[in-house]
């Protein structure tokens, strides 16, 4: 492969990668409608799975941090979660000031529910893969997911963590169809 064609390709995968990021957006964002969770719940239960994956407790604190929320968003939040049956407040051991948060068993079906379409849809395409090209694609994606957090830390963020609103834009600096 040429240089000329290495670069073609590099910009049709990056392409790709692009693509499936919308996707999986849009599969999101249609689950989360139908099951009426918000998006932030669905990241909120994400994070969640994630610190249990690596054997750490989740407090209120650590969610806000993971998902870059204030302090009024995170205990709305968590109460929504709550109320829900996603997710139950608990008194840690060794300092009862601290609260710990555990998804339920109804976040975990849930959760299943909703993701089980997708793994199902592309497990076909894993299956696929002979062990060594599975080894591949494993390294590739550590790759651009350690690439993706690094570009994410030279962002300059907000002086405000969110609110989970989307700031709406001024009527001059808005396009307006005629």
């Amino acid at each position: 492969m040429d240089d000329n064609q290495h670069v073609r390709s590099a910009a049709v995968l990056l392409g790709l990668l692009q693509q499936f990021t919308v996707e999986t957006e849009r599969y999101v964002e249609a689950i989360s409608n139908r099951h009426h969770l918000h998006r932030t719940d669905l990241n909120a239960l994400a994070a969640m799975v994630a610190a249990a994956r690596e054997g750490k407790t989740m407090t209120p604190g650590a969610l806000r941090a993971a998902l870059n929320l204030s302090s009024p968003a995170t205990t709305a939040l968590v109460d929504r979660l709550d109320r829900a049956g996603h997710l139950a407040r608990r008194r840690s051991e060794k300092d009862r000031r601290q609260v710990h948060l555990e998804m339920t068993d109804s976040a975990r079906a849930t959760g299943s529910e909703l993701f089980s379409p997708l793994a199902g849809a592309i497990a076909p395409v894993i299956d696929a893969l002979s062990p060594e090209e599975l080894h591949i694609v494993m390294t590739f994606m550590q790759g651009v997911i350690e690439a993706t957090m690094t570009a994410r830390k030279d962002v300059t963020p907000n002086s405000e963590p969110s609110n989970g609103v989307i700031p709406e834009v001024p009527v001059t600096h808005r396009a307006v169809r005629e």
